[in-house]
């Protein structure tokens, strides 16, 4: 299959210019960069930026929406999701169509077994042309993946190239028993795993098999509201804020599965440096300084919840585990909603709702 068919003549690259705009490689103005950019294993390519506000082609800042992914994380999916002739497929995230011809190669060309989704109506209709001209006709839709696609369901295989966080009803509902879900996944406070859930007699269950840094999946993306309370209170850190906040994303990520509705970002450099943390209301804040964390007057805290303890506490009952890997963590959602899991779904660590 030619990757090239599904790639436009330009697009922008990772590579910031001096004002911190990421630069477009075109294929008219230097085919062998744009090649080379196509067929690199480890890069995916960035076509399209907040939502395709504007049609502008040239240098620019901006938030990736939509992107082709990179060949390796492309065929890690597919070899996660063994797909087979005769599979029903739904395919959450069409974008340019590549990953729905790989799909389609999958479960044979013309079979009519793929069902494909893509939100932004540009995309969706970009995507479906791409599929069209390389000659494969799986159901193509424009329409909210996060709701299925009930019509050519139930599906033995869904997959998504968006991230969530948190699965679906419909994805489960729509699914055969033995079927794979397998999705990236987001907490609020750090992206992203990868995540295979097997389902079984309406209970999805798996856990996470390896990273996958996607951009949302729209309905679930962060919000970033921030409405404390007036009042404030005060006190010290039990912990150095390095100590949990300063040892890399795999940390990073399986601290975000046991609070997941809880984002940070840091500020400051040296002895002004601290991090703020906010919960999904954005009406409970905590902002913690690094120098001097022992202090009294180190932490402050807003809004009812005490979001530095809880995130300390998470750390702490994270420790208490062992340090486990996130790829030793898994998820089941069943009638009840989600559950956090260590090693098997039997050493349940958290329980709370399906909020999406």
């Amino acid at each position: 299959m030619d990757r090239e068919a599904f790639v436009p003549d330009a697009f922008w690259g990772y590579d910031t210019d001096d004002r911190g705009r990421h630069m477009v490689i075109d294929r008219a103005v230097d085919e062998d960069a744009w090649r080379r950019a196509v067929w690199n294993t480890h890069r995916s390519l960035i076509v399209q930026m907040d939502d395709g506000a504007t049609a502008e082609q040239g240098p620019r800042k901006g938030d990736f929406t939509s992107s082709i992914s990179a060949l390796d994380i492309a065929f890690e999916k597919l070899n996660h999701l063994s797909v087979e002739p005769g599979h029903r497929i739904l395919h959450i995230g069409t974008a340019s169509g590549y990953d729905s011809a790989l799909l389609s190669e999958g479960v044979g060309i013309g079979s009519g077994s793929l069902t494909t989704v893509e939100f932004d109506p540009v995309l969706a209709a970009g995507g479906a042309k791409n599929l069209r001209g390389a000659g494969y006709t799986p159901t193509a839709v424009c329409g909210d993946g996060v709701e299925g696609w009930a019509a050519t369901a139930p599906y033995d295989r869904v997959i998504s190239t968006a991230a969530v966080r948190s699965i679906p009803r419909p994805w489960r509902e729509q699914s055969n028993d033995g079927a794979v879900i397998l999705t990236p996944f987001n907490t609020l406070y750090a992206r992203g795993g990868l995540l295979k859930l097997r389902v079984q007699g309406r209970v999805a269950s798996g856990r996470c098999v390896g990273g996958a840094c996607y951009m949302w999946v729209r309905s679930h993306r962060p919000t970033h509201r921030l409405a404390p309370a007036a009042d404030s209170r005060k006190g010290a850190s039990p912990i150095d804020p390095e100590e949990v906040l300063g040892r890399g994303w795999a940390q990073d990520f399986a601290l975000g599965l046991y609070l997941p509705d809880v984002s940070f970002s840091h500020r400051g450099e040296g002895e002004s440096k601290q991090v703020q943390l906010w919960d999904e209301t954005g009406t409970s804040v905590a902002i913690v300084n690094y120098d001097e964390w022992w202090r009294d007057r180190a932490v402050t805290v807003y809004g009812e919840r005490n979001l530095w303890d809880e995130l300390v506490g998470a750390y702490g009952a994270w420790r208490l585990a062992g340090q486990p890997h996130y790829t030793r963590l898994g998820l089941t959602y069943d009638e009840a909603g989600e559950h956090l899991w260590l090693d098997h779904p039997g050493e349940v660590l958290r329980s709370g709702g399906q909020p999406h």
